[in-house]
């Protein structure tokens, strides 16, 4: 799909890693913490897979933002980031209620 003169052409690419992003947000938000994290780990590994493949550089759209090298090592991190926060995330507080009241006996 190329589109003359559209924002299509432009970012291309971008579209399926934010889509994917957006995608695992949501996930996160209704669903599970750990499954919409791995989603949006996903779309920066893509991201960074995109960019690592896309010859010339002007195909991988709003993805070439910088140097490629820097750009695949950002999306990287940034996966991989996401990737541990999801995974370590505590679900189950142990903190007791605050509601709750505990007398003890002196």
């Amino acid at each position: 799909m190329q589109w003359r003169g559209s924002g299509f052409v432009v970012l291309s690419w971008w579209y399926l890693v934010a889509g994917l992003a957006a995608a695992g947000v949501l996930v996160i938000s209704f669903l599970d913490v750990r499954w919409g994290g791995r989603i949006v780990a996903a779309a920066f590994f893509i991201g960074a897979l995109i960019r690592l493949v896309a010859r010339p550089s002007r195909k991988a759209g709003g993805l070439n933002v910088r140097s490629r090298s820097l750009d695949i090592a950002i999306l990287i991190a940034l996966g991989v980031g996401v990737l541990i926060a999801s995974a370590t995330v505590n679900l189950k507080a142990d903190v007791p209620a605050r509601t709750a009241v505990t007398r003890t006996a002196n």
